[in-house]
């Protein structure tokens, strides 16, 4: 396939590209500076210029709490971007893979969240991914939304790092205990992208790690998996001032997305522990 991928030095699209390309596949990224997806204009005479089988669009307004401070710019990316690719790729008859979040849900819970469930996001973010979904679904495009959580690689610094990176010098951490969802790894997400593609998924599929955790579980396994030992103490939500709120609960049910593939999606701590050993 000739596999296009937005969003190509954030943080999940040079693994898309590299696992593609490993693949066997004839993929090639695309920067803002090569296409603004707010560009309807851009969007069009890019992808018509490529003539891509697939766009894997990784392009995203993906600062939560900046994301409540410039809620136009947010909606515009996130939004309007994937109603300009879903066109141009509806115009050329490529399929679309819209990357989306597990901010789309919110509220108590304390099971896994179904591809097919209510969506009610509880901060702006979640509000224009969502409204991206829709874009996409009403395009008429052969499309696929793929929803990932906490996502953490090496594209781009995330969570993890930061974590590592302070109690390698030697600083205490106080992380959230209460809020949930499943860390995954950009490498074993753009390996399930690829996948979908390969199978010629079509509809709603959550691209997660196994298995839920809490922040403050998900940096005491990256501590102990780098032998780093310095006071962790667990503090409820409302402990530190963020601009958006954040949903308790979003963990993924990834069953049918293991029914259709035919195999397990792998267990963060596993995930977790080849990212930070490889990373040495």
């Amino acid at each position: 396939m000739r596999i296009l991928v937005t969003g190509a030095n954030g943080l999940l699209g040079p693994d898309v590209i590299a696992v593609a390309q490993a693949r066997g596949h004839e993929a090639l990224g695309l920067t803002r500076e090569v296409m603004d997806v707010t560009d309807p204009l851009a969007v069009e005479a890019v992808i018509h210029a490529h003539e891509p089988d697939a766009v894997v669009q990784c392009a995203a307004f993906s600062f939560v709490d900046r994301a409540e401070m410039e809620q136009a710019m947010a909606m515009r990316v996130n939004r309007d971007g994937a109603a300009h690719v879903a066109a141009a790729c509806r115009s050329v008859g490529a399929v679309l893979v819209y990357v989306s979040t597990d901010y789309v849900f919110g509220g108590p819970r304390d099971r896994p969240w179904g591809p097919g469930e209510p969506c009610a996001p509880v901060n702006h973010y979640g509000h224009t991914k969502l409204a991206g979904e829709r874009a996409v679904a009403a395009a008429g495009v052969e499309h696929v939304i793929a929803r990932v959580s906490w996502l953490f690689g090496a594209g781009r610094a995330s969570f993890v790092d930061a974590m590592v990176a302070k109690a390698e010098a030697g600083e205490p951490l106080r992380l959230i205990r209460d809020q949930f969802s499943t860390p995954t790894w950009t490498r074993t997400a753009s390996e399930t992208l690829v996948e979908l593609l390969e199978r010629k998924a079509r509809g709603r599929f959550h691209v997660t790690d196994g298995d839920p955790a809490s922040r403050l579980d998900f940096a005491a396994e990256a501590l102990r998996i780098r032998g780093l030992e310095v006071p962790v103490e667990g503090v409820p939500t409302g402990t530190f001032t963020e601009a958006a709120r954040r949903p308790p609960y979003t963990v993924l049910d990834v069953s049918s997305t293991e029914a259709f593939l035919g195999r397990p999606m792998p267990g963060w701590r596993e995930t977790l522990r080849r990212y930070l050993t490889e990373a040495v």
